[in-house]
């Protein structure tokens, strides 16, 4: 079983200490993509740490979301065309005069 480890890290001037069983390469890219999102809001004006923290919550909720569903309409869509390819080979093997009982095909 896999041991927390002791991650420390600065973030909106404040040092945080968690364990955590995240790798600490991706505590850092996490990090990068938060401060990523920290410049987006400071180039437009200066905002209170508690402000800009509840808006990084609601921008990496946001993109959570949207790519949520974007996995979702890939995998319908994957599901749809995995159909219609078995369906093709169903009638391509019939079309061969083998009957449907003498092949495994995956539903």
């Amino acid at each position: 079983m896999q041991k927390a480890k002791e991650i420390s890290f600065e973030f909106l001037g404040q040092t945080f200490l968690f364990r955590s069983f995240i790798s600490e390469e991706e505590v850092k890219e996490v990090l990068e993509y938060l401060e990523d999102k920290k410049k987006e809001v400071e180039t437009f004006k200066k905002v209170p740490t508690f402000k800009l923290a509840v808006w990084l919550l609601l921008q990496v909720a946001h993109d959570y979301i949207k790519i949520k569903k974007e996995k979702e309409a890939l995998e319908n869509c994957v599901k749809t065309q995995l159909n219609k390819v078995g369906e093709f080979l169903e009638k391509e093997i019939l079309s061969w005069g083998v009957r449907e009982d003498e092949v495994d095909l995956p539903s």
